[in-house]
């Protein structure tokens, strides 16, 4: 094949060819293609990769329905047109938007390597990182489409829904923190070492009772503590320089564990000291029972998109690019009704220590005001 290529006069020495300068064009493209195809990877058209699979394994393997996968298709489609065109300049075939979405949701949906996608995939590891960087960014700036504070209208169903839990009322979230494990840098190993010795990043979030994200806080080493990580929050901030009415609109609250301030607007658990009351007791119970929902989208979020259960990422800092990516996901998946309830597995949150930190003495006033109020609603004192 070389000596059909090659002009006559050209020195061909153990597979090395010398080009001489009259050599057209097409020749050369048809060598090039020649040396590609000595690293042969296997094809397969990505129509038949979606249509083929049965509905269970494509969601096993893609974290995702068949019919999820498309209303994705159509959101990246118009946020980002550019994203799904396919460009040919030469060279190897263009990926199409199909085939970057299979890349994308199989890199966040398992804990495989670059190199390994790239070969399932028939791409080189390049293009591999190229298309996860575009479509995380594509996703971090449409992020507050699918992950945003509840309207005042909204808060009347989301308190309703929690409302069925435990008879709670104007609960519209519920929020916790989770440690996300991951390849901490050597000289900052120190403060994202957890207290169960791993190293972690933390993620809080507020959640409704359909385990939608409403606040996503991401970014802060393990070793911080929730109520830390919660006061450096976005959320905190907006209470704290506007007021609490510009969230809760002057009758909502969160509920929070006892890792949490209890506060007018976050309503943690009365604190066992080995005296509590039945009456307490009883209220903590409910309290449990309708705070879980934050525990499960925790869950649901780590079993889904199994890539966070360990982010081996050179650099820390795009470590929160990854979670932000995974936690839209998740609400992308949901507000489509794709809950994966029977393939996932239960998940075990890993807890935070609780630790008395230093209150205001007015807002703890207020917030025990506001929890004594609850307690008397919901156990009455001749319970």
């Amino acid at each position: 094949m070389m000596n059909d290529i090659v002009e006559s006069d050209d020195i061909v020495t153990s597979n090395i060819v010398i080009m001489k300068p009259k050599c057209n064009l097409r020749k050369l493209t048809l060598l090039s293609t020649a040396i590609r195809n000595e690293n042969f990877r296997p094809k397969a058209d990505i129509e038949d990769w979606i249509i083929k699979y049965s509905a269970h394994d494509f969601h096993v393997n893609y974290r995702m329905t068949q019919d999820t996968f498309y209303n994705l298709l159509d959101f990246l489609q118009q946020v980002s047109p550019e994203f799904c065109q396919e460009n040919f300049v030469g060279g190897n075939t263009s990926i199409s938007v199909k085939k970057k979405m299979l890349i994308a949701q199989w890199y966040f949906g398992k804990e495989g390597s670059m190199q390994a996608i790239s070969d399932h995939f028939n791409v080189v590891k390049s293009s591999v990182y190229n298309i996860l960087n575009d479509f995380m960014n594509i996703i971090i700036s449409n992020f507050k489409t699918f992950i945003h504070w509840p309207s005042r209208q909204e808060c009347l169903v989301i308190e309703e829904r929690f409302k069925l839990k435990g008879g709670i009322p104007g609960v519209i979230g519920a929020i916790d923190g989770t440690h996300i494990n991951v390849k901490a840098p050597l000289k900052q190993a120190d403060s994202y070492t957890n207290r169960k010795l791993g190293k972690s990043m933390i993620v809080q979030a507020v959640c409704t009772e359909g385990k939608i994200f409403t606040n996503i806080s991401v970014g802060f080493p393990g070793r911080i503590h929730d109520a830390r990580v919660m006061v450096n929050s976005e959320l905190y901030k907006q209470v704290s320089e506007n007021g609490p009415s510009s969230l809760f609109y002057d009758k909502y609250h969160l509920l929070g564990d006892t890792a949490y301030p209890n506060r007018e607007w976050l309503i943690t658990p009365f604190k066992n000291y080995g005296n509590t009351t039945r009456r307490k007791t009883k209220f903590n119970y409910l309290h449990a029972k309708t705070r879980v929902a934050i525990e499960c989208a925790f869950g649901l979020l780590k079993e889904r998109w199994r890539r966070l259960l360990y982010l081996n990422k050179t650099k820390i800092e795009n470590a929160p690019k990854v979670i932000l990516t995974c936690c839209f996901l998740h609400n992308f998946c949901l507000v489509n009704n794709d809950t994966m309830s029977a393939i996932l597995t239960d998940f075990k949150k890993m807890q935070t220590p609780q630790v008395v930190i230093r209150e205001d003495y007015i807002e703890r006033q207020q917030g025990n005001f506001k929890r004594d109020q609850l307690l008397n609603l919901l156990v009455p004192p001749n319970n």
